[in-house]
């Protein structure tokens, strides 16, 4: 789980930072979020012991690494698009009314 939040803290980090008017490009934030995606992934199910428990446990895990690892293929438009009309705005035009 500890890997997934980092990913999860580097795709929301983008998002944020992209608000303040600097956007990582989208395949450099799949990278650097899915690395530990896969690691978390893979250390999930190597945490599957025999009993019930542990796999309801390791699900936990496992669901939100692959939902990490899925990201690009589920919402990668989306997340691009995302990406680039938040630095496209000006925080000075928004503030603004229209005449």
């Amino acid at each position: 789980m500890t890997l997934a939040t980092v990913g999860w803290g580097i795709v929301w980090g983008s998002l944020a930072v992209a608000k303040i008017g600097w956007a990582p490009p989208a395949p450099w934030v799949y990278a650097a979020a899915g690395i530990p995606g896969i690691l978390g992934l893979v250390y999930a199910f190597l945490t599957i012991r025999a009993r019930r428990t542990w796999l309801f446990m390791a699900l936990v895990a496992i669901f939100a690494n692959g939902s990490l690892i899925a990201l690009p293929f589920l919402f990668g438009a989306e997340f691009t698009e995302a990406l680039a009309s938040m630095q496209e705005q000006d925080p000075a035009q928004t503030s603004r009314s229209a005449p």
